[in-house]
């Protein structure tokens, strides 16, 4: 039986636990990154580094996960892209958040050499990648993800086929101006407790049990709370994905406020030095705009 030869571009905060467990589940992978030390762990358990170029000649199917549009745009239609390198009949899956127009273009450029995209950016943060309970939506031709599922089990939990190319993306932009509604209303809730004078830890247990619970809040409550401002989803791949929304509520004749206010908050975080933050860091906006410090002692 042959084996799938597997290539992975990407491997930072989320990328690199994906891979890990497809590592894992015994599959050989070839990994790229810039920079190249992120790719370290993975080399640890018996992944290869290779460029980009080998990767595409060598691979049946190539994983990609970058930060931004731009970057996924040179790493896949540039002179010197993957879709110069990869062979007939090979899949091209790509984890990025990323504009919708970007997605049903590279659909469409893999198309013409014979290769299958899809695009699948995937909902959970890091711990979702390392627990493998990352809800995936995934646009393209079913056939390419048929074909890719098998693999995405491995990391994630719910995988759905949405529709045509560029629809994954979409799918991925309602999720987060859902978040980015959820973390106003989170942040905001914290700091009416605490300000209160409640025990912020028993308020915590409390009402993730109620309505106002989530999975999200279950996650990243306990960490404002400790005021551990870590990412497991950066603020500024957050400010890419709603203004990516925003691009798109511009196309189709559409005002969300809500949407608007979330990004106003996050760009004042990138304005303040924190676009490295966690994206529940949110809560620095309201100190700030309430001159105090989240925690500290109330007199």
């Amino acid at each position: 039986m042959s084996v799938t030869k597997i290539g992975w571009i990407g491997t930072g905060v989320m990328g690199r636990w994906m891979a890990e467990r497809l590592i894992k589940a015994g599959h050989k992978l070839s990994v790229n990154n810039i920079p190249r030390e992120r790719t370290e762990p993975l080399l640890q358990l018996g992944a290869q580094f290779k460029s980009v170029p080998e990767i595409g000649e060598s691979c049946d199917v190539v994983f990609t996960m970058v930060g931004f549009p731009h970057e996924l745009n040179d790493l896949i239609l540039s002179q010197n892209g993957l879709l110069k390198f990869m062979k007939p009949g090979t899949l091209l899956v790509d984890h990025t958040t990323s504009s919708p127009h970007l997605a049903t273009i590279i659909a469409a450029e893999a198309s013409k050499v014979g290769v299958t995209s899809v695009d699948a950016p995937v909902s959970g943060g890091d711990e979702g990648a390392k627990n493998g309970k990352l809800a995936i939506m995934v646009g393209g031709e079913k056939a390419g993800f048929e074909r890719a599922k098998p693999l995405m089990d491995n990391y994630g939990i719910n995988i759905r086929h949405m529709g045509k190319a560029g629809v994954g993306q979409h799918t991925k932009l309602t999720n987060q101006i859902v978040l980015a509604g959820n973390m106003i209303g989170m942040v905001e809730g914290m700091m009416y407790g605490w300000r209160a004078g409640l025990d912020v830890e028993q308020m915590i247990d409390l009402i993730s049990t109620g309505a106002a619970g989530s999975v999200y809040f279950k996650a990243v409550a306990p960490k404002i709370a400790k005021g551990d401002h870590s990412p497991g989803f950066y603020v500024q791949h957050f400010v890419k994905d709603l203004g990516l929304a925003l691009d798109e509520c511009k196309r189709m004749k559409i005002v969300l406020p809500g949407l608007t206010m979330a990004n106003q908050f996050y760009l004042s975080m990138v304005a303040n030095g924190e676009e490295k933050l966690g994206v529940h860091a949110l809560v620095k906006v309201l100190e700030r705009l309430n001159n105090v410090k989240f925690g500290q002692k109330i007199d």
